[in-house]
């Protein structure tokens, strides 16, 4: 059987290379995303540098602040960008509509800024017009546009019954007919694919790269698998044309959307202004149990005072205020970290839902792996911002432990008894991605959705082969 399969999979491909459909749409194709990867890791690249170019202008002012008092210098706060990974120019992912930068702030923990589709021009609403926009909607449709009548075309030639007569099984045709479509279709694709993983390669991104190309691997033998399947259950190669044009349509555009609508509904994340009000709450209020803001402070000086064996806070033998700045602002770490981590959970069930709603067409699927791979995921959005609230924590603390360290009792906050050589200690934001890893368990949901799709697609396909007649 595999003799077989091979034999009608080297027949289709040697007439499909003799198609000028393949070469001429295929060719288009290539360039076409040759030209659109360049220009995001051209893009990608001026991103980096700009990025590089802001943190340092941004340190250097914070390192040269001059004499001043140590809490305004830590109001005068840090930003902490998120570098981009080498697939992100390909896959922007939710990075398109989420803040580049964290200010970083004593008392407060701030959402993302500067995200990038604020300042993007206005589309049509059929999405953007990028490398992965190309890879995973714009092969699929190359593939069922010359793969719509490999089967259909037997019929209308009247070649299926010579086929049949001859002993060979309608499992082995459509098999070897899938075979030569993916093949066909990725001999074309291969230099410009190859191209663009020999410049992730180079940019740190080799592993990340092997596992995307496996994952379109998946995808294309998938839509070559629907399109072979279609033309075997159709009666003319116009009618398989028309029904993969409306798959086409409903997998990459109308579902997705319809998916991402109904989670939005279903599930809905709190306004800004409602996330905001309930921090502010249960920093005046105080959580179950713990007070009001007023009633705490109070409690805690009086503790400060008794430890200390003294009457007044202008007594005590460290900064007062700085003292109680690190109660308070231990406190408001501690409500921002339980409303944060909240957010982060409905956003995550949010993305559950989506993933489980939008399972129904294996687009949304490879769109998961895709930005999971390049790093621009929710996943790796909270990572980030984990991050660099960790070091919004480190660097207020230190400014107020030394500020309580170098004074006594109370201060003015006009008093200017810091200057650039202690902001200069301050240790320097640095950022480490996750690996390979993480990515990966955090997709792992999308390469089963993507792989069982592959699966129920040639059984599919290996079935319509009882429903083949002349």
């Amino acid at each position: 059987m595999i003799a077989a399969i091979t034999a009608i999979a080297t027949k289709e491909l040697r007439a499909l290379l003799r198609d000028g459909r393949l070469w001429g749409l295929g060719t288009l194709l290539a360039l076409l995303l040759l030209a659109v990867l360049a220009a995001g890791a051209h893009q990608r690249q001026q991103a980096e540098q700009e990025r590089r170019a802001v943190e340092t202008t941004a340190r250097q002012q914070w390192d040269h602040q001059g004499d001043r008092n140590p809490h305004r210098a830590a109001h005068f706060g840090l930003y902490a960008f998120k570098p981009r990974s080498a697939l992100s120019g390909l896959d922007a992912g939710i990075d398109a509509q989420a803040g580049q930068a964290l200010w970083l702030e004593p008392h407060r923990r701030n959402l993302a800024m500067f995200a990038p589709a604020a300042d993007a021009a206005p589309s049509i609403g059929l999405g953007d017009f990028n490398p992965a926009f190309v890879l995973y909607a714009l092969v699929p449709l190359l593939v069922l546009v010359l793969g719509h009548g490999s089967v259909t075309q037997e019929h209308e030639l009247g070649t299926l019954r010579m086929l049949q007569a001859c002993g060979l099984p309608a499992s082995t045709l459509l098999l070897g007919k899938w075979l030569a479509l993916g093949i066909g279709v990725l001999l074309v694709l291969l230099p410009v694919l190859l191209a663009g993983g020999w410049l992730l390669a180079a940019d740190q991104g080799a592993l990340q790269a092997g596992l995307l190309l496996l994952a379109l691997l998946l995808y294309y033998a998938l839509w070559a698998a629907i399109t072979v399947l279609v033309s075997a259950l159709s009666r003319s190669s116009r009618a398989a044309l028309l029904v993969l044009l409306a798959l086409w349509v409903g997998a990459v555009f109308i579902v997705p959307r319809l998916a991402a609508s109904s989670v939005a509904q279903r599930a809905a994340l709190p306004t800004g202004e409602q996330f905001w009000s309930r921090i502010h709450h249960d920093m005046e209020h105080g959580l179950p149990g713990d007070g009001s803001a007023a009633q705490r402070l109070q409690a805690f000086d009086a503790q400060l005072l008794a430890h200390n064996g003294v009457a007044r806070l202008e007594d005590l033998p460290f900064g007062a205020n700085a003292r109680r700045r690190l109660f308070r602002d231990a406190y408001a770490t501690r409500v921002h970290a339980l409303h944060f981590a909240q957010l982060w959970e409905d956003q995550l069930a949010q993305q559950r839902r989506l993933r489980w709603t939008g399972a129904v067409t294996p687009y949304a699927a490879m769109r998961a792996i895709s930005s999971a791979l390049a790093g621009t995921d929710l996943a790796h959005r909270r990572h980030f911002e984990e991050a660099a609230e960790q070091y919004r924590q480190q660097y207020t603390t230190l400014m107020d432990e030394w500020d309580m360290n170098a004074t006594r009792g109370v201060t003015s906050f006009e008093s200017r008894y810091g200057g650039n050589a202690q902001w200069q200690t301050m240790p320097q934001w640095r950022y480490a991605a996750p690996g390979v890893e993480f990515a990966l368990r955090n997709s792992v949901a999308d390469w089963g959705i993507l792989s069982a799709w592959l699966v129920l697609a040639l059984a599919a396909l290996c079935w319509s082969a009882r429903r083949l007649t002349p």
